[in-house]
């Protein structure tokens, strides 16, 4: 498995990556979705999100609670693993055709390190929720116990933890907090770009903020750059097209059926 870095500048294509392992086919961010997406749609990477628990285990979820997505109540760092594993993480799941078929299957949230174990051979793209110094501080070990650094994109949407995980994966790639994604395109404007280009791997970026096109801005910034751009957002076959034809180096998709 050559290093990410390596795999992102050789790709011959776009990246093919399950936002959440493809949560508009599986339960997301669960091991089903995991597997799912890459036995049967061939992703190359997976997209997902770390919390912490009460009790210091680092979990796979997106949101502070658990209600969303389970048939449980409560903040993930409220509760213990050993609470969080007794809900059903398929509970509130609906297909295509409205069904809940992933509803009493046994789906749990699942521990990164169930991740990093059964996947070994998959590239992650991982976001560290909030702003916890602890989540930084266990998830190193896990990293680093499999080997994983090379293989792994890392970051956090909050400035203050994406600079934790700066300092604490310095062989990892990682990509910009939200603030640095806006003081990267502002710096685009006044061609301050090179200024910042050594600090980060790649730029993720959504296809629009609250209602209003930016994907089209941050292409451009980034060619100039000559940094990889990687788009969420991109959830039907029309859209997905277009940014592949536009040459951007990953595409984070819900459905990674439509490639």
């Amino acid at each position: 498995m050559v290093p990410v870095l390596e795999f992102i500048n050789n790709r011959k294509a776009a990246i093919k990556i399950a936002h959440r392992g493809g949560m508009a086919l599986y339960p997301e961010n669960t091991l089903e979705a995991f597997h799912g997406s890459v036995d049967f749609h061939k992703v190359e990477m997976l997209e997902m999100d770390l919390q912490i628990t009460k009790d210091d285990q680092v979990i796979v979820l997106h949101d502070d609670c658990v209600d969303r997505t389970t048939n449980g109540t409560g903040k993930a760092i409220d509760l213990s693993y050993e609470e969080i594993s007794e809900f059903d993480a398929g509970y509130n799941f609906k297909d295509e055709k409205g069904n809940l078929s992933f509803r009493d299957k046994g789906v749990k949230i699942p521990l990164f390190e169930e991740v990093l174990k059964q996947l070994p051979n998959t590239y992650l793209n991982i976001e560290l929720k909030g702003n916890n110094p602890t989540l930084v501080q266990k998830t190193v070990p896990l990293i680093t116990n499999y080997n994983a650094e090379d293989k792994i994109l890392i970051g956090s949407a909050n400035y203050f933890q994406n600079k934790r995980v700066q300092r604490h994966f310095p062989n990892c790639g990682y990509y910009l907090s939200r603030l640095e994604l806006y003081l990267f395109i502002f710096r685009g404007y006044f061609g301050l770009l090179k200024r910042d280009g050594d600090k980060f791997l790649t730029v993720e970026a959504p296809i629009e903020h609250h209602g209003i096109p930016v994907y089209q801005t941050f292409l451009k910034a980034t060619n100039k750059l000559g940094k990889p751009l990687f788009v969420w957002g991109a959830n039907d076959k029309d859209t997905i097209q277009k940014l592949i034809a536009d040459g951007v180096a990953g595409i984070m998709t819900d459905r990674p059926d439509l490639f």
